[in-house]
């Protein structure tokens, strides 16, 4: 054979072979294109949302149906047509304990009355005990009267559990609306005074958790 077939056969040899290469590439990467993405689970949507107050110390989850209001003792004053920390201290002579801040979880009917949570917090610079605060100051704002123990016996928080690790001290009170069970923590140089109504509030609670000690 001439040298100058052996020449041309060569070629036309890789002339086929780079049309039959570029066709098998072509063929897989079209095959490839074609496969159908992997389907991904739906990301879960959490049925809750997050409240955290670094101010007063705390944190907790609520349902999406309640909404959080940060709330005050003039707030408080409106709903009620009255001056609380003055009637208070008409009473008893002495003021209650300095305020510093609360916050309401609301449910639909938007009821502050029977609102499923509240969390009023107090300056205790003294460290009084939860006891030693309660004589002094009952359930202020939500409950107070007559300052003699036989009146007040019958609501002091005598029953004991556990919020966020820390001792509290409760009641329920049955003869208000709701039946609300009153707590007490005492922590970090503050009073904490919960009110809790219901399944709902008893969820609330169970989810706060304190800001650790800096």
């Amino acid at each position: 054979m001439q040298r100058g077939s052996v020449q041309l056969l060569l070629i036309l040899l890789f002339i086929v072979i780079v049309i039959f290469g570029g066709f098998y590439f072509y063929q897989k990467t079209k095959v490839t294109k074609a496969l159908p993405a992997p389907e991904l689970p739906p990301v879960k949507q959490s049925e809750f949302n997050d409240y955290s107050n670094l101010d007063l110390g705390f944190k907790f989850q609520y349902a999406k149906n309640l909404t959080v209001k940060e709330d005050s003792e003039e707030e408080y004053n409106k709903r009620g047509n009255g001056n609380f920390r003055k009637n208070f201290k008409g009473y008893v002579g002495y003021e209650p304990g300095k305020f510093l801040g609360a916050v309401t979880v609301l449910d639909k009917s938007n009821s502050f009355d029977i609102n499923p949570f509240s969390v009023w917090v107090f300056n205790n610079d003294d460290n009084l005990t939860i006891d030693a605060w309660f004589k002094n100051y009952w359930y202020y704002p939500f409950l107070w009267g007559v300052f003699d123990w036989s009146s007040k016996g019958h609501v002091t928080p005598d029953l004991e559990a556990t919020i966020s690790g820390q001792l509290a001290k409760y009641k329920i009170v049955t003869y208000q609306p709701g039946k609300p069970k009153f707590l007490y923590v005492s922590k970090n140089q503050k009073m904490y005074l919960f009110r809790v109504i219901g399944e709902e509030g008893e969820k609330v609670l169970s989810s706060l958790k304190f800001n650790s000690e800096k």
